[in-house]
């Protein structure tokens, strides 16, 4: 449970702060002063970095997190922002998994009693929260599945792993002698007895 949520007096600024961020190059640190040179030099819009901290996307130093990476990315910033929502209100998601599809009475309801805030304070939390959830999207990036399913190991052939020891070379008539490689294609498993089972199959059979 929390008894407050942080919210911005400015909450119309919001997306064209996202605008500017996904359209600047990625800061070390995301302080007051570069929130200037992204031509928001209000003392109100300062408390955007607060809640930038609270949604996971930079650290209490200012330096930005993996989800600031994909909050830049044109594809992808409107669900990493659901996802990041949905975790600094997930007492909010404890009450409704689609709260913020609520009408406006239900969502006051619910944060008034997670937080025991007054009638103000639960507005400017609503406020923050109503104009966060209007630019997200939820449920799963496809991007972020495209890349999982990527990274996902594909099937591959037995590993080969060469003969423990080379077959004698055998004389044959006309002074001629051959001999034998041998491959074998271990099946993939993590039961060590079938690789022992195998081996001792080779020496007894093979190597005699």
């Amino acid at each position: 449970m929390t008894d407050s949520y942080p919210y911005v007096l400015t909450n119309n600024k919001i997306d064209a702060i996202l605008s500017k961020i996904r359209s600047a190059a990625k800061p070390s640190k995301f302080t007051h002063e570069f929130l200037k040179q992204l031509g928001f030099s209000s003392s109100n819009d300062r408390a955007v970095i607060p809640l930038l901290k609270k949604l996971g996307f930079i650290l209490e130093d200012g330096a930005p997190t993996e989800y600031y990476d994909r909050l830049r990315d044109a594809t992808d910033w409107q669900f990493v922002l659901g996802e990041r929502i949905q975790d600094l209100y997930k007492d909010l998601y404890n009450v409704d998994t689609e709260i913020h599809q609520k009408t406006d009475v239900e969502v006051k309801g619910a944060i008034t009693r997670i937080t025991g805030k007054d009638e103000v304070a639960v507005a400017r939390y609503f406020t923050t929260f109503k104009a966060l959830a209007a630019l997200a999207k939820f449920g799963a990036s496809p991007k972020v599945a495209k890349e999982v399913e990527e990274n996902k190991e594909e099937p591959t052939s037995m590993p080969k792993v060469a003969s423990p020891a080379p077959m004698k070379e055998v004389a044959a008539e006309g002074g001629f002698s051959f001999h034998h490689n041998i491959e074998i294609h271990l099946p993939a498993t993590t039961d060590i007895s079938v690789y022992n089972a195998i081996f001792k199959s080779l020496r007894d059979n093979l190597l005699g």
